[in-house]
């Protein structure tokens, strides 16, 4: 019995092993930042500062994820304001716990001033915070604090 088994459960270990999500979380700095926002030129760009420690964060990137899914003329991209070496430690382990569909960066800025003033002015540097971008490049909204699905879908229609 165990012989007529063991290759259906290396089967299913090779596949689930094809098609899991690997997780690769660069640093980004403010000139990498201003090539994200550029590039994405031509589509709707929703950027989106998180931390793996801040609940309001966990919370809504299901509807980051389910945005990203349901959007292909959307892109979604997410920052992380964690430590840099804390990407092994704590972004992909979370990404994977959230099966996150959409590209992640960790922050590498030379201070918080430094991205808060290039993003937004108004922004006081609380998490989450989501800026919307048009297909010119231009923010043309922001929201501090949690965002939902149905807000994201609002904003980007």
């Amino acid at each position: 019995m165990f012989l007529k088994i063991l290759p259906l459960v290396f089967l299913l270990f090779s596949a689930q092993t094809l098609f899991s999500q690997d997780y690769k979380v660069e640093p980004i700095n403010l000139d990498g930042l201003q090539k994200v926002i550029s590039d994405a030129k031509g589509e709707v760009l929703v950027l989106n500062f998180w931390a793996t420690w801040c609940v309001p964060c966990r919370e809504e990137f299901p509807d980051l994820n389910k945005l990203a899914s349901n959007y292909s003329s959307v892109t979604v991209v997410g920052i992380s304001m964690d430590y840099p070496d804390e990407v092994q430690s704590k972004i992909i382990p979370f990404l994977k716990k959230v099966k996150a569909v959409f590209v992640n960066y960790v922050g590498k800025f030379k201070n918080d001033e430094q991205i808060i003033n290039y993003i937004n002015p108004n922004w006081n540097g609380a998490l989450p915070f989501t800026a919307i971008y048009d297909k010119n490049g231009k923010q043309f909204a922001f929201k501090e604090g949690k965002i939902s699905y149905k807000e994201l879908e609002t904003l980007i229609k």
